[in-house]
């Protein structure tokens, strides 16, 4: 299934494995990123993933459709501090480091939705919004 990855702004064609981990690759040479992976037909409809990735740390949100729920990343519950992640609109967020996970759990997880169509990857942990 064709999908679309955009890093940080810029989007990638993603149809195979080997094209996700060429755009993995670019991400991974950012300090910094945001990416979003996306079915091409129909990518405002869902489902999508994000992953924020700042250094070693990730966050990920599984977005079902449009008006559907959607989910985060669970990692660490007894970390207690907060990770910032460096969005492509220049904004800065910030969220519990108890959501983040690794980033190599979160390419798993990227590599999962796009095995399976968009489905959710049961990799990761995940506590509805």
């Amino acid at each position: 299934m064709m999908m679309e990855l955009n890093l940080h702004g810029t989007p990638h064609a993603v149809a195979t494995l080997a094209d996700l981990q060429q755009a993995l690759k670019q991400a991974r040479s950012l300090a910094q990123c945001e990416l979003w992976l996306t079915r091409v037909v129909d990518a405002e409809q869902g489902p999508a993933l994000c992953m924020l990735r700042n250094g070693g740390n990730a966050w990920l949100m599984y977005l079902c459709g449009q008006d559907e729920s959607s989910f985060h990343s669970l990692g660490d519950a007894g970390d207690h501090g907060v990770c910032s992640y460096w969005l492509a609109n220049g904004q800065v967020d910030e969220y519990p480091s108890a959501w983040c996970v690794d980033v190599e759990l979160a390419c798993q997880a990227l590599a999962q939705f796009l095995a399976t169509g968009g489905d959710m990857p049961l990799a990761i942990g995940w506590e509805a919004d």
